[in-house]
């Protein structure tokens, strides 16, 4: 298991994006994972340990290419209209950007990348087709435990949890909302929250699938009938006063000019317009970080003014 502060380097990051292709060209390929609504593969090193998670991004919710079902029978449970489709992968690297840029060190290092593999799905004429390397989002595996499972435990045996375990928590949990918040992600809850858990020992959290972040307009303001609140702000720790550290943190870090800096280097690296500018996707992308960087600024302002996420959570959705 990797700590993230150390996980997430760039060093460690090309280390394990190697052993993936090393154990690629071994014969040892990515292994689909059931859970989840679209297509996304465990990739192993050459001990068969999960290392990575990758995300193609022909096979997302609404591509032609994903493998799942669910998309069939429940098409109206699907895509948010507040989203730009299959742009899945983009989300969870633009997540691990603002992740790095604010050094919260919650977000496993991830990055667009290409893979080939027979595991992936591809289109078929007259039964063949050919395999070719796929883009799509390559995130570092923590092999943290669900928050679900952690949850539980903590409830049946309340001595599990150190008062000071239970300040370092508070303190992650609070970054995970920091990190939501700015990039206003529509489907955090309890499965893609992870946490590693040795009593006495460490404490570590993980926010992964990020896919369906960045919107292009307010979730609030495209249906009365379906909202995507932030699940998190039924837990204690989001009804707990501000960390004092990481409140006098972000009030010195988030500045216009930190907020120009984080928005080009998302619009470089990942919102980036196609080789064949279309201008509905540019206009799309431009809206996405314009969303962000207005979440991002109103953030200090509920830093001042509130004492409680719940309050500033619902005070700050339109």
């Amino acid at each position: 298991m990797a700590i993230l502060s150390r996980a997430n380097s760039d060093r460690e990051f090309k280390r394990v994006y190697n052993k993936a292709l090393e154990a690629l060209k071994q014969g040892i390929h990515p292994v689909l994972i059931p859970i989840g609504s679209s297509g996304s593969y465990f990739i192993r090193d050459q001990n068969l340990e999960n290392i990575a998670v990758f995300k193609p991004c022909d096979e997302e919710p609404f591509a032609a290419l994903n493998p799942k079902w669910p998309k069939i029978l429940c098409f109206c449970c699907f895509g948010r209209a507040c989203l730009i489709p299959n742009n899945g992968y983009l989300s969870e690297t633009g997540a691990s950007i603002v992740d790095d840029m604010l050094q919260l060190h919650i977000v496993p290092k991830t990055r667009v990348r290409r893979l080939a593999s027979p595991s992936f799905f591809y289109s078929r004429c007259c039964g063949h087709h050919e395999i070719k390397p796929k883009e799509g989002s390559f995130q570092v595996n923590t092999g943290y435990e669900s928050a679900q499972t952690v949850f539980s435990r903590w409830d049946y045996d309340k001595s599990l949890l150190s008062h000071s375990e239970e300040d370092r928590f508070r303190y992650l949990f609070q970054k995970m909302i920091v990190l939501d918040y700015i990039i206003r992600n529509t489907d955090r809850h309890m499965d893609n929250l992870l946490i590693r858990h040795i009593p006495g020992k460490v404490i570590e959290l993980a926010a992964i699938d990020n896919g369906l972040a960045f919107p292009v307009k307010h979730p609030e303001c495209v249906s009365r009938f379906r909202t995507f609140p932030f699940r998190w702000t039924n837990y204690r720790w989001a009804k707990e006063p501000w960390d004092v550290e990481l409140r006098t943190y972000l009030l010195a870090s988030i500045n216009p000019a930190f907020l120009h800096d984080l928005c080009h280097k998302l619009k470089v690296n990942v919102f980036k317009p196609p080789r064949v500018i279309v201008k509905a996707r540019y206009a799309f992308n431009h809206l996405q970080r314009y969303l962000m960087k207005s979440n991002a600024w109103r953030l200090p302002q509920g830093l001042i003014n509130s004492e409680s996420f719940i309050l500033k959570a619902l005070a700050f959705n339109p």
